[in-house]
């Protein structure tokens, strides 16, 4: 067994990929303790980037498997299926035009090893170069989270920040907490991934934040969230959150967790939708915010009840008034709307 499995999911990546590589065969743990799965998720560039996997697993036949997708199931359909091949002790994704620190696959080994942590979250740096050399930064903010009790959950559940994400690509994730529970991404959308990070942080036991910036995320002109093709992908964070709810559920998170489960998808399936369209400098219609408010009230009847939406905040506010009106004789009204518009604008969320 490996120590460490890579997964990464390539689309049209050749302009890219030599970089990511790079980072990977360097990394100060070694390539004897590490595999590397490439899955081609059906590239349309005339087989650049199929020819340049197939070159690196020809070169480095001990330590990269390539892997070809006969249809495309977009990133995290990809990453399952890499996740299919891995056979590594733990787990980690690097997308095609990303990159890591030489030292972060051993810095999270040590970490994973010495705290016994399921999961090691790490920080990113943002980067629109990918010549510059970056060295490695770290803080002093190291963490181990014990999930003990359910208070603790509960309110690891809700954590979404800068440390504490619900991103997928920062974390060095325990393989056996993965194909245990048979956690999965949401295939064939876009913002899949609380799809995958909220079932880990269910099961979960021992959670160790790394103070480091360990994984540089190159800013791409071509990338899903930075491209023209988004519009045809607006519902997607929808789709995942209303699929992640009912598999929660089947999961059992509800019997201990409702509330936060009915928050999550309050703050990130409902109000992310509103948001999403704006930061592409689109609009919602009223029909759309109608559409979304009723969806909201259909999966969860009570969810101006529950004890977080009644926090007074601005966001929670904005929402709560949102499924107020909807659910009022007048319906959302034109007036509405320009007020909903331009509290979206403001960028509050």
């Amino acid at each position: 067994m490996k120590k460490i499995s890579v997964v990464v999911p390539c689309y049209n990546a050749v302009k890219y990929l030599d970089k990511c590589i790079a980072s990977l065969l360097q990394q100060t743990i070694g390539i004897e303790n590490m595999e590397i799965i490439l899955v081609d998720d059906t590239s349309t560039d005339d087989g650049e980037t199929r020819g340049l996997i197939k070159r690196y697993e020809k070169q480095f036949s001990d330590t990269i498997t390539a892997v070809f997708l006969e249809q495309n199931l977009r990133q995290g359909g990809a990453r399952n299926v890499g996740i299919s091949y891995a056979t590594g002790k733990y787990l980690i994704f690097c997308d095609a035009d990303d990159w890591l620190l030489k030292e972060t696959l051993e810095h999270c080994y040590e970490a994973a090893e010495k705290y016994e942590a399921d999961v090691v979250e790490f920080l990113f740096r943002e980067v629109n170069d990918h010549e510059i050399s970056v060295d490695l930064e770290r803080g002093e903010r190291n963490r181990l989270i014990v999930l003990d009790t359910e208070e603790k959950r509960k309110k690891f559940l809700l954590q979404t920040d800068e440390n504490l994400s619900l991103g997928s690509q920062k974390k060095f994730y325990r393989m056996s907490i993965i194909k245990d529970n048979q956690i999965a991404f949401e295939a064939h959308r876009i913002f899949e991934e609380p799809s995958f990070t909220v079932p880990v942080r269910f099961y979960e036991k021992r959670h160790f934040f790394l103070d480091e910036k360990l994984y540089m995320y190159f800013l791409s002109p071509g990338s899903t969230m930075r491209s023209s093709g988004w519009g045809d992908r607006r519902w997607d964070n929808l789709f995942v959150w209303t699929a992640l709810m009912e598999e929660m559920d089947a999961r059992g998170a509800f019997l201990k967790y409702r509330a936060e489960m009915e928050y999550l998808f309050f703050d990130w399936g409902f109000g992310l939708s509103l948001c999403l369209p704006f930061q592409k400098k689109s609009i919602l219609t009223k029909e759309e915010v109608m559409i979304l408010a009723s969806l909201t009230r259909k999966l969860f009847p009570d969810i101006l009840q529950n004890i977080y939406v009644q926090q007074k905040n601005n966001w929670n506010c904005f929402l709560c008034r949102i499924l107020e009106r909807e659910a009022s004789d007048q319906g959302i009204t034109d007036t509405d709307m320009q007020k909903i518009n331009a509290f979206l604008r403001r960028g509050v969320k």
